[in-house]
């Protein structure tokens, strides 16, 4: 990189400050505003001068009434304008990251299925909450205080200088000083604010996981051992907070202590010099009320420079999964009005990581309105077969077709219409089971939720909730039972009326009276649609008119059940480690 290149913190501090670009007009306010407060700086200092050293003397009690009044009309008029910067300032920050924020959001709820896969929910939380807000104080402070104080300080000093150079010589003596306690400070706090962001995501990563997951650390008597893991996450929170309060504590004082050497010297060289005439009281106070205006914004700035560099930070954060390519290419432009339902494999192959294969070389077709049950043990690759026709995964070699033409062929809202799904994990929002059915779309009616209830069987048990389809779920469904939520789930995919129907391990883990509900509410879904029944229980794998037998990513048999039966093979095997648990 070229010695004139920027550095990547200030590419990143340009980019977020284009975000500013559709309030200019309110930010620019604003700068205009912070400029005027900078030259109003020296004159409350100016006007206390002209009292002690002008009117005072001279016995002029309305004057100095008159330039009391001055004195206060300014100091309100200060208010009223820092009221209002900081009233624009924060609006300016809070438009920003309202559209960062659903900027990233929208961003994210393009991408693939493999990334939520592999990313912690608390971390994304991080970066969509806190990380944004911190953002947003760049705006509300960062930015616009660093350079109104920079403005007021170099306002304040040329006119110190312009009133008395050499006292104001004596007064910026300790400033180098400051200047380099202020680097150091800046340098340390800078790292333990990085260390807290991170000690934060660490613990929204952990608290996210372990609250979901309660149930299992209580069932299997993990408290003491989850706790001192929270506990230790939790010291290592309070220690990177206490290293920026002792970088707190140590300049704060050093800058009241260089304040005061300021102030010291002010006087031996007023007292000095007053002697010979060159200074006078008005002077001295004067400038003392410049020493507090100068110092204030050099402090104010080292803190200032750390919230800029921790919002550059967050913004690096959030900008590195707003550039993810991680999305779908939703390439496709073919969207039919015909629907045939035929899926087709063709040499396909699949990898969760590269170089891990999951399928191999799969080749297989389903006819329109062909019922096809797939078999076998835990990771032969079932699900992944499944979740290559609506895209949720992409497969890397061969072709996944539906009606002949390649998936990636197709919009993805087109395609996702028309190949619905029941996943194994069926996922339900806190909300009602109405709401969870419609996923709050306004083309599907109460009446057509009701209506499929009805044909899919389990408009009986959702009238039997209280409230019937209001009855509020809770989180993730955790007011219904696994069985109550699949059945929820086969309304919300009915009610949609795709063409193809992708059923993941519907029937497991439920109790006989909500899997005789499932079952009918199956065959009701299926019915003249073109399924792939991903399942293990004979109920359901029988009524197929093929069974495929996925083994280590490869389809091992194919055929009706009693042709399977016949083979004695795997499907066989697979039958009778079933039918043991019921014969014995």
């Amino acid at each position: 990189m070229s010695a004139s290149a920027p550095s990547p913190g200030f590419r990143i501090f340009l980019r977020l400050y284009g975000r500013i670009a559709p309030y200019r007009i309110s930010f620019a306010f604003t700068a205009l505003l912070v400029i005027a407060l900078a030259f109003l700086s020296p004159v409350r200092p100016e006007q206390m001068r002209s009292i002690v050293d002008q009117w005072v003397p001279a016995g002029n009690h309305d004057q100095v009434f008159r330039v009391s009044l001055l004195f206060i009309a300014v100091l309100l008029l200060e208010a009223l304008i820092q009221f209002v910067q900081a009233l624009l300032a924060n609006r300016v920050a809070q438009a920003v990251t309202l559209d960062l924020r659903a900027d990233l959001y929208a961003h994210v709820m393009r991408f693939k299925t493999s990334y939520f896969d592999r990313t912690p929910v608390g971390q994304f939380v991080t970066r969509l909450v806190g990380d944004i807000d911190g953002i947003a104080e760049v705006f509300s402070v960062g930015i616009l205080d660093i350079a109104r104080d920079a403005l007021k300080l170099v306002v304040i000093v040329g006119y110190m200088f312009w009133v008395d150079w050499q006292l104001a010589l004596m007064v910026l003596i300790p400033v180098p000083v400051l200047l380099y306690a202020t680097r150091l400070f800046q340098v340390a706090v800078s790292k333990s604010f990085q260390e807290v962001r991170n000690q934060v995501a660490r613990m929204n990563v952990f608290v996210q996981e372990h609250v979901s997951g309660m149930h299992i650390v209580q069932v299997f008597n993990r408290e003491r051992e989850e706790q001192q893991k929270f506990r230790d996450i939790n010291r290592d929170h309070r220690r990177a907070h206490i290293r920026a309060i002792w970088a707190y504590s140590v300049f704060f004082p050093v800058v009241e202590l260089l304040s005061a050497a300021s102030v010291s010297l002010m006087l031996w060289w007023g007292l000095r010099t007053a002697l010979q005439g060159h200074t006078t009281p008005g002077l001295l106070l004067q400038f003392s009320m410049f020493i507090t205006m100068m110092y204030r914004p050099i402090r104010q700035m080292a803190d200032n420079f750390n919230v800029l560099q921790m919002g550059v930070v967050n913004a690096d954060r959030v900008f590195k999964i707003l550039d993810e390519q991680e999305g779908e290419i939703d390439r496709g432009s073919h969207a039919p009005q015909a629907v045939r339902g035929a899926i087709a494999f063709r040499d396909v192959w699949f990898a969760y990581r590269e170089g891990q294969w999951v399928l191999h070389g799969i080749s297989l077709t389903v006819q329109p309105g062909e019922m096809v049950a797939v078999v076998g043990a835990t990771g032969a690759g079932k699900s992944s077969l499944a979740g290559l026709i609506n895209r949720s995964y992409e497969h890397q070699r061969g072709d996944v077709l539906l009606d002949g033409i390649p998936v990636e062929h197709f919009t993805l809202g087109w395609l996702r219409h028309h190949v619905g799904m029941v996943p194994q994990d069926v996922f339900l929002f806190s909300d009602t089971i109405l709401n969870n059915i419609t996923l709050h779309d306004p083309e599907i009616t109460r009446e057509e939720v009701i209506r499929a209830s009805r044909e899919v069987g389990i408009h009986s048990f959702i009238e039997r909730l209280p409230g019937g389809y209001d009855y509020y779920v809770g989180e993730r469904g955790v007011m219904l039972s696994t069985g109550q939520r699949q059945l929820v789930a086969f309304v919300r995919a009915y009610v949609r009326n795709p063409s193809v129907i992708l059923l993941d391990e519907a029937t497991s883990s439920v109790d006989s009276e909500s899997e005789q509900l499932i079952q009918q509410a199956m065959e009701r879904l299926v019915r003249g649609r073109t399924s792939l029944v991903i399942a293990h229980r004979l109920s359901t794998v029988r009524k197929a008119s093929r069974i495929l037998v996925m083994h280590h990513g490869e389809i091992a048999e194919s055929g009706t059940h009693e042709e399977l039966m016949s083979l004695k093979g795997m499907y066989y095997r697979l039958v009778q480690l079933q039918l043991e648990p019921e014969v014995s």
